[in-house]
């Protein structure tokens, strides 16, 4: 079969194209991601971005992720969204399956760098995320508001009352009563966090009024205080000095630490983990 030259060349030629139009696809695809980035960690500074996904499933919307959490935004950077996006044909969650792709990876990175793993407390759960650090919490418990308070394991969380998985993580833990948590409030996500956990800090019963936060309900408290504000500071203080940049930021009794939403099964698997 005898192909003509100027066949070919014309299909050379188109091959060209097309990889051109890809590789110019790519190069603009690229250029969004590193806009929406530097915008976003504009507005969030003491978030660490480390990821964003314009070529997501959902036309317009881009998949950002921060360690190991996700949130996702407008293309344009007007609109934040921080929730689950469910694919119903599929019946999968696609925000959880990304969140335990993104603890794997973590997980292979620490033991790679020589980091020890917890040891697996029930052969039938995937082995959480190896610990990349150990942090002894020296906080006042003045600062902190303590729920299950005398429960034999231990956690103690660093959280955001405008963070989605701080709310995913106490909706999870409600079922377990089997675990203290110590919570430090914490403000990365804008001013509204701040006054959410002054407030928290200044009621007569913490525990009360950060429940109504995670599970609704009136809030009593009166309002902002000095003592709330010095003790948020002192949290705040703590967390930029151990490179607590995003929450929830989870600590085990024996100090070694998670961060980043967990499933209640593997949290509970790791907490009982701990080396103390």
């Amino acid at each position: 079969m005898k192909i003509s030259r100027k066949v070919m060349l014309v299909s050379a030629i188109s091959v060209l194209a097309i990889a051109g139009s890809t590789a110019a696809a790519w190069a603009l695809s690229q250029n969004a991601n590193a806009k929406l980035l530097s915008r976003l960690q504009t507005e969030f500074p003491a978030t660490k971005i480390t990821g964003v996904n314009c070529d997501f499933k959902i036309k317009g919307v881009c998949e950002v992720v921060a360690g190991k959490n996700v949130f996702y935004a407008m293309a344009d950077g007007q609109k934040v969204f921080i929730g689950e996006v469910l694919d119903l044909k599929s019946k999968t969650n696609l925000t959880a399956a990304r969140i335990t792709e993104l603890a794997a990876m973590a997980g292979a990175e620490a033991k790679i760098g020589g980091a020890p793993s917890a040891p697996q407390a029930n052969a039938e759960l995937p082995a959480p995320a190896a610990p990349s650090s150990v942090i002894k919490v020296d906080l006042p418990k003045d600062n902190a508001v303590v729920h299950n308070a005398g429960a034999p394991l231990k956690l103690t969380v660093f959280a955001d009352y405008n963070c989605h998985f701080c709310q995913q993580l106490f909706n999870d833990l409600k079922a377990h009563p089997e675990v203290e948590i110590t919570e430090y409030p914490i403000a990365i996500l804008g001013p509204e966090s701040e006054t959410k956990a002054k407030r928290v800090l200044c009621a007569n019963d913490k525990t009360a009024a950060a429940n109504a936060l995670y599970y609704g309900g009136e809030m009593r408290t009166a309002g902002e205080c000095d003592a709330g504000a010095a003790k948020l500071a002192q949290n705040q203080a703590f967390a930029r000095q151990h490179g607590i940049s995003g929450t929830p930021m989870l600590i085990r009794g024996d100090g070694a630490t998670n961060s980043g939403w967990m499933p209640g099964d593997k949290l509970l698997a790791w907490l009982k983990s701990a080396r103390v």
